[in-house]
């Protein structure tokens, strides 16, 4: 399994002219909805003058090697990735790895999962009960 299809792994992955970093948000489960090894995964996008954004969590220049401008968390695009299938576009060149993300930037992303207003029933109840320490 590539490095970065753990938690707190990286992804460039294609959207429109450009590539958006996702940050994997657990380590592969047996997903009972879709009975596949599966992950989480949230994107963060450029914050644009003017433009609304979820202001849940905003990383900045040093949260991550990716980030060279304050970009937001964007929690109502979170999805839920099949491992292979990714693995399978990383290993095709569609999809690119990059740097690990360091804890205390991952622990602020995860918090939003349970602030934001913008994560819906499903991606919540993912989180909840795949990417938090249980009990």
């Amino acid at each position: 399994m590539s490095i970065a299809l753990v938690r707190r792994g990286t992804l460039l992955i294609p959207s429109g002219a450009t590539n958006h970093l996702f940050f994997v948000c657990n380590d592969p489960i047996l997903y009972p909805r879709n009975t596949k090894a599966s992950f989480l995964a949230v994107n963060i996008s450029s914050i644009a003058p003017n433009i609304e954004h979820d202001r849940t969590c905003v990383l900045d220049v040093g949260d991550h090697p990716f980030v060279h401008h304050p970009s937001f968390v964007f929690y109502r695009k979170a999805e839920i990735f099949g491992a292979a299938t990714v693995g399978e576009q990383i290993a095709a060149g569609d999809i690119q790895t990059h740097a690990i993300c360091e804890e205390p930037t991952f622990a602020r992303i995860l918090a939003g999962f349970d602030l934001s207003p913008h994560v819906t029933p499903l991606i919540r109840n993912f989180y909840r009960k795949y990417c938090l320490p249980q009990p």
